[in-house]
């Protein structure tokens, strides 16, 4: 049984061992967590911009003309596209760029707990069944989601169920998204309530990076705590032993 010592110690001894290459891939995720992030956000500012625009051309009290109201039904509607083309670009780019790099970053994280890894494992996914590695993974997101809208707490039981489905796609591509969601269930079978304190254990360290500006985060925090979750994987996919060497890039 792992202890929460035991996988910091691994992680902080990966991380410290690759130091600026681990640093790099910790930053390059925490961009590709936040880019998901904006991208939704986006899309329901999107939603508010439709709404008001709609307002402004049906309120009677408006004091434009016929010819002014069409003036500006036209910018409105060009406007009104702008934004939905933004988003379905920014969808876009999350699923076919942002989720592919994700695995990648993982696959980094996880090769770094057994010797010196290349950065260039970022990229991995796009060389290797990247398709299915986009599927898998937006089926993984959407599920999540879709549980979410429902309820916040069920939302947050499936992130931790399917926590692991990034790495174990980062060890075999082919998987299927109910192989790869099974999986993660599977391994995360009594180890979410763990997992969770395991994340609440890095509060600390995540105040003190917010009063420092982030810098602590990006040099210490976010490549500890990133190599901390690969040894997690790992030790609940392989116990006490270590996990295979897989051939880098």
């Amino acid at each position: 049984m792992w202890t929460r010592a035991e996988l910091k110690d691994r992680g902080k001894a990966a991380f410290k061992r690759n130091y600026w290459k681990t640093v790099l891939v910790a930053f390059i995720l925490s961009l590709l967590t936040y880019s998901t992030s904006l991208s939704r956000g986006s899309s329901d500012a999107s939603g508010e911009g439709i709404t008001e625009a709609g307002h402004a051309l049906t309120n009677p009290t408006s004091a434009l003309s016929a010819n002014g109201q069409l003036v500006a039904g036209f910018f409105v509607g060009v406007g009104l596209t702008a934004l939905i083309l933004i988003v379905i670009l920014g969808i876009l780019i999350g699923v076919f760029l942002v989720l592919p790099l994700q695995v990648g970053c993982q696959r980094f994280l996880f090769l770094n707990l057994r010797e010196p890894a290349n950065v260039r494992e970022v990229l991995w996914a796009f060389d290797s069944n990247y398709l299915n590695i986009v599927k898998v993974m937006f089926l993984k997101d959407l599920k999540i989601f879709a549980w979410a809208l429902l309820l916040v707490i069920p939302g947050i039981v499936k992130a931790y169920e399917y926590r692991l489905v990034d790495y174990l796609l980062a060890e075999n591509p082919a998987l299927s998204s109910a192989e790869a969601c099974e999986q993660s269930r599977a391994l995360m079978d009594g180890n979410k309530w763990n997992a969770f304190v395991l994340d609440l254990s890095f509060i600390g360290w995540n105040i003190l990076s917010l009063l420092t500006l982030g810098l602590v985060g990006l040099f210490y925090v976010s490549p500890y705590e990133n190599s901390t979750n690969a040894a997690l994987y790992e030790a609940l996919r392989y116990g006490s032993g270590r996990a295979p060497a897989l051939p880098q890039e």
